[in-house]
């Protein structure tokens, strides 16, 4: 009797609180992963044709951000090759601010001060690690939160 009782206190307290904690945890693992790879086909599909006459480098920088969020993407660039940085939204966020900055934080490049434009073409004169600091503003209206995929890609001129 008393094992028996054990038993059930077991699986009272123990086994069925896992089991839950289990399916919520891959529940969640699964929702994420098939929000990155939705934002993935959206960088392949939307977001690559743009890089166009450049050659994409092969890598697919896509995530989803919120209002008020910002990502940083580190990326080495080669003396002599000439880019193309593309960064875009889904349509249903506000325009994206992007920075384009040294190792040392100077200042490269800083969308703002061009109608934030969605790309940068540029040369490099050394070799270096550059940083894409991309942040999604605050919209206009505080009730409602936008959030949704953003995508990096790089292109590179062809001689």
């Amino acid at each position: 009797m008393l094992k028996e009782n054990c038993k059930k206190y077991l699986i009272k307290k123990v086994v069925r609180p896992l089991v839950i904690i289990s399916v919520a945890f891959l529940t969640v693992f699964f929702v994420s992963v098939n929000t990155v790879a939705q934002c993935s086909g959206f960088a392949k599909a939307v977001v690559k044709p743009e890089l166009s006459p450049f050659l994409h480098d092969g890598n697919y920088n896509a995530t989803i951000l919120g209002e008020g969020e910002t990502i940083v993407l580190r990326k080495t660039v080669f003396k002599g090759q000439k880019y193309r940085l593309l960064v875009k939204g889904v349509p249903e966020l506000p325009k994206l601010h992007f920075r384009v900055l040294d190792a040392n934080s100077g200042l490269l490049f800083d969308n703002s001060q061009v109608e934030f434009a969605s790309s940068w073409d540029f040369d490099v004169q050394t070799t270096r690690t550059i940083e894409v600091e991309v942040s999604v503003p605050d919209d206009e209206n505080p009730e409602i939160d936008t959030g949704g995929c953003v995508a990096i890609l790089f292109g590179l001129e062809l001689d």
